[in-house]
């Protein structure tokens, strides 16, 4: 089914509701698309109650409900369960699935929940000044500004919702900041690092501050040899400028709202999201605090005996972030463990000669446990009791 056609669809299945139940993941991608939607809901006078959620709640409830960026790994979706999301899709059954697998779109490349999110919103009331949030929600996944997701940009822009200026690529209310607090990509040397970062500002005088030209060569000569592949090329470049959201820049709304959706504070990631200026001291605190506690996790995390590239972290939330940077640094796949209760919360990354997606489901179902994602990355979880077992089949399918 084309895109415009499921989203059309969605938007039905939406408009002919009272009341909806709606859920976001914790990241960047899920809060922006479920945000996104209650934009609509509202301006269509929809009732709504959102919700921000690690994983797929229990759907028990028999009210109206839409996943963001969640679901897309069930099986059976009730008539009331509508699913956007753009995982690698397991979902069929009775309810509306909006997915970009399903047309034969990359989702993990273009199309994330936020931008599937915007399109379905337009088709519910006038939405074209959320471009923002969905730029945020795009560059928060990962993804780049091509095909659909260009399209979304181009239309913000044309709109004078959206500015582009060059700049450092990199969330943060300064220069100081951004690099001091860096964890996508993570600068080995400088993260973490507040008297490294002051001595190269100083050590790169201009006029009326520092020269970013030289400031940027010092930081990849210091970061380039043990960063991630291919990150550090993008440290300067296109910044996008969200003209009508509480924070104007959309690397630094969508790494804001992660932040907080991550450290379990859904609701005041939510209402940045929802344009409230009262949130955006308080959420920048927390979203802070979030980084130092990632950067801290990669400088403790603890290899597991027995078990190639497997580490463990005592934060759950912080699992999937950790992963991401070791990924550069060891140069092929990386697990990422962390106990939560009875179940061990997993995160995986590798170059996707095998699609982790599939596998992750597969081996976590296999060990008692959930799981799915994307071509290079995936998580989940299993029992404490299935972890190693699991980990040892992954290192083995991975060809580690």
């Amino acid at each position: 089914m084309p895109i415009d056609t499921a989203a059309e669809r969605l938007a039905r299945f939406l408009e002919e509701q009272r009341y909806v139940e709606v859920y976001g993941h914790h990241d960047a991608d899920g809060v922006t698309a479920a945000s996104i939607v209650c934009h609509a809901l509202r301006r269509r006078e929809i009732g709504f109650r959102l919700r921000v959620v690690d994983r797929v709640p229990d759907l028990d409830s028999g009210r109206p409900t839409l996943l963001c960026d969640l679901g897309a790994g069930l099986e059976d979706l009730p008539a009331d369960v509508a699913v956007l999301d753009h995982h690698a899709p397991a979902a069929h059954g009775d309810g509306v699935v909006l997915n970009p697998h399903t047309a034969g779109i990359d989702g993990e490349r273009v199309l994330c929940a936020a931008a599937l999110a915007f399109i379905t919103a337009n088709r519910l009331a006038d939405c074209r000044d959320l471009s923002g949030l969905a730029a945020a929600g795009i560059l928060g996944d990962g993804q780049g500004f091509e095909d659909e997701n260009a399209e979304i940009l181009n239309e913000g822009l044309a709109n004078g919702v959206l500015e582009m200026e060059r700049g450092i690529r990199l969330p943060g209310s300064s220069i100081a900041e951004q690099l001091e607090l860096a964890i996508d990509p993570y600068l080995p040397g400088i993260s973490g690092d507040g008297e490294r970062v002051r001595e190269l500002i100083r050590s790169s005088p201009g006029e009326g501050g520092p020269s970013l030209d030289h400031l940027i060569s010092l930081v990849v000569l210091e970061s380039a040899e043990h960063a991630a592949p291919g990150s550090i090329e993008g440290l300067w470049g296109d910044r996008v400028i969200c003209l009508r959201e509480v924070l104007a820049d959309a690397r630094t709304l969508g790494a804001v709202v992660e932040g907080c959706g991550k450290s379990g504070r859904g609701g005041l990631a939510a209402s940045v999201c929802l344009r409230s200026l009262g949130a955006v001291e308080e959420a920048r605190k927390v979203a802070t605090a979030y980084r130092r506690r990632v950067i801290q996790a990669i400088a403790g995390a603890r290899p597991v005996e027995g078990t190639p590239f497997a580490f463990l972290v005592d934060e759950p939330a912080l699992a999937s972030d950790v992963a991401t940077a070791l990924a550069g640094p060891i140069g092929g796949p990386v697990l990422v463990a962390a106990q939560h209760g009875d179940l061990v919360r997993i995160s995986a990354r590798a170059d996707g000669q095998v699609p982790l997606g599939p596998l992750v489901r597969q081996l976590a179902a296999e060990a008692g446990g959930s799981g799915g994602g994307h071509t290079r990355r995936a998580g989940g979880f299993v029992p404490v009791s299935g972890f190693i077992e699991f980990a040892a089949a992954f290192a083995e399918a991975v060809g580690a």
